[in-house]
């Protein structure tokens, strides 16, 4: 028996993530749990503390602590829930429990100095999450609930692997998460079958390094197998590969993309840097980023509307002018839709932070500021360019103040990439919207549009015809 979590009044345990798609995957795992367990969950308003549900018994924040700027961002959400509640006795306020990154980095100091924290939690630790819950809110449910969900998302990541084992000098990933650890393709395939069967119309495959995936099994599992078996999950429309490695760009991989209209043509790879003497001063192989251009050549002849993303880390130990230089003009060279700046940030415990030639902290905000520049005027020209064509975008939400469909392209990863503004029908208003779009159980639906407008990276369109609903 499984109850339904609007049938009967149960308390809430409200989650706030922060960090990467990988801490959103975390926090599903870690509210299936509670739900399983005969709790009810929800997602914590953050920007609204004062507007509380007054059924929430607990938050748990999620954290992120890759960088400093993720670290004080996460003590920031802390401090926001511990403050839930103000004007209320010690004795009534809410339980606040810590998990994640920020735990596995500095557990001891959390504990010294925020003594109000009901329990901290290590990533993956859920039967800790449970015990720590049982001793401030007792499940009221005698069977598991089920998560009320009024639509599909359109959406969902898909973890095929956790923990990473490069010796990146300036990257804390191995010490939080631990060893390269891949899921069994068969437990990847029933969780992605139950995603499209729920609805869903986009998996976006992650892992620390997907290119990497099923080298620690003692099987055949490798990526290009995997993505071959999840494109022919019959209902799936689309499939998005994201964190690649450069050497992970073979010619296995990109005959695979180019051969199976699932997979659209986009990639994710952090390249960091190109200078030679920088790259080995990061614990990264210079010829995997030399043969990565050479690969990006074949790919971009294979399919041609690829787009790409990458990540850049500017003012790096000892990075000199002319290496930096290096960086703008390779920037240029590739002409990335959508680069991710990064200025160097020294990470405790990390092997870079004790690398001589530091550059000070104006040095590297100034130079990640250039290459953001030069990598930004090639990316608006690159969106501006598509002014004309047309494409299919999927619905994912509505402006109410612009009065249009906010929707997503094949070129659009969530959230970092831009969105597509489709102007609204003339016969159509935020009523008809939401039956058509947004209603309980509705499909998530896709449109075809053609592009007229562009912001930045934010595109306008306009509707050319309806595209299929996706169940």
């Amino acid at each position: 028996m499984t109850i339904t979590d609007e049938a009967i009044a149960v308390p809430k345990v409200a989650f706030t993530t922060l960090g990467c798609p990988k801490n959103e995957v975390d926090t599903d795992l870690m509210r299936t749990a509670l739900e399983d367990a005969g709790y009810y969950t929800c997602e914590y308003d953050s920007e609204q503390p004062g507007e509380t549900d007054p059924d929430i018994a607990a938050i748990v924040v999620n954290t992120c602590s890759f960088i400093q700027e993720a670290t004080e961002a996460s003590i920031e959400a802390i401090f926001d829930a511990l403050n839930t509640g103000d004007g209320m006795s010690d004795d009534t306020k809410l339980p606040v429990i810590v998990a994640g990154c920020i735990v596995n980095r500095y557990a001891d100091e959390l504990a010294d100095e925020m003594s109000e924290v009901t329990a901290l939690i290590k990533v993956g630790d859920t039967e800790a999450l449970l015990r720590a819950l049982s001793s401030c809110v007792p499940a009221p449910a005698s069977a598991p609930i089920a998560r009320a969900q009024k639509q599909a998302r359109s959406f969902e990541y898909l973890r095929i692997a956790d923990g990473c084992n490069r010796k990146c000098t300036f990257c804390t990933i191995p010490s939080i998460r631990g060893a390269y650890t891949s899921r069994q393709p068969d437990d990847i395939l029933a969780q992605a079958e139950n995603f499209v069967t729920a609805g869903t119309y986009e998996l976006i495959v992650i892992a620390q390094d997907i290119g990497r995936y099923g080298s620690d099994l003692d099987t055949d599992a490798n990526l290009v197998s995997l993505i071959e078996q999840l494109a022919e999950i019959p209902k799936l429309k689309r499939l998005r590969l994201m964190y690649l490695q450069p050497e992970g760009l073979t010619d296995e991989l990109l005959q695979t993309m180019a051969q199976n209209s699932k997979v659209v043509p986009y990639l994710e790879i952090p390249v960091q840097h190109i200078a030679p003497r920088v790259l080995k001063a990061m614990g990264r192989n210079p010829k995997d980023v030399q043969s990565f251009e050479t690969q990006l050549t074949k790919a971009r002849e294979l399919m041609p509307e690829l787009a790409v993303r990458t990540t850049l880390i500017a003012g790096f130990p000892g990075e000199t002018q002319e290496e930096f230089d290096q960086l703008c003009t390779f920037v240029d060279r590739m002409q990335f839709d959508y680069v991710g700046v990064f200025p160097y940030s020294p990470e405790e415990g990390t092997r870079a932070a004790q690398l001589p030639d530091q550059l000070d902290i104006d040095a590297r905000l100034g130079r990640a500021q250039q290459l953001r520049d030069v990598a930004d005027s090639i990316g608006w020209q690159l969106a501006a360019d598509r002014i004309g064509q047309s494409a299919e975008v999927l619905v994912e939400g509505f402006d109410e103040h612009e009065q249009a469909l906010i929707a997503r392209a094949a070129f659009q990863a969530p959230d970092i990439d831009g969105i597509v503004r489709v102007e609204l029908p003339e016969n159509m208003d935020k009523e008809s919207v939401i039956d058509e779009f947004f209603a309980p159980g509705k499909p998530n639906k896709c449109l075809q549009v053609e592009f007229t407008d562009v912001i930045l990276y934010d595109m306008d369109a306009a509707i050319i015809s309806s595209g299929e609903d996706v169940r």
